[in-house]
């Protein structure tokens, strides 16, 4: 069990919540993640907190030892901070990122290598039900 962190989950933001079950689930310290991870540990610490705004080479550099995507932590690093559509729209780019990783970790699939096509995009938004808009 890892030394106490002096954290609580209560002051951390998503992204925060998310290293602290890492840390706990490996069993390793804030100290540990820090060097493997090649961030400095008053910014891994940092990242932590709600309100903090990590830059996408820390959460990339997380994502790397924590087996998984950076736009998974991206999303929980900056949760709340997208707003819906204009037309009220409930879903945000932070949930719609989050179900898609989330789907894809389900079903054993790893992210690709690179962007998909915009081809690609259209065909896979028509099949998941998007309309032409009808103005």
């Amino acid at each position: 069990m890892p030394p106490s962190l002096q954290i609580t989950p209560e002051d951390c933001s998503p992204l925060g919540q998310t290293i602290l079950e890492y840390l706990d689930a490996k069993a390793i310290s804030m100290n540990r993640l820090a060097d493997l991870s090649g961030v400095a540990q008053p910014r891994l610490r940092g990242a932590c907190f709600k309100g903090t705004c990590p830059t996408p080479e820390t959460l990339r550099k997380l994502a790397r030892v924590m087996g998984v995507h950076h736009l998974e932590l991206y999303t929980l690093a900056y949760e709340g901070r997208f707003e819906t559509s204009s037309e009220g729209n409930p879903y945000t780019l932070n949930l719609l990122v989050r179900e898609l990783f989330e789907t894809a970790r389900e079903m054993a699939l790893a992210a690709p290598q690179s962007a998909p096509s915009k081809t690609q995009l259209c065909k896979a938004l028509i099949e998941l039900g998007f309309l032409p808009n009808q103005e």
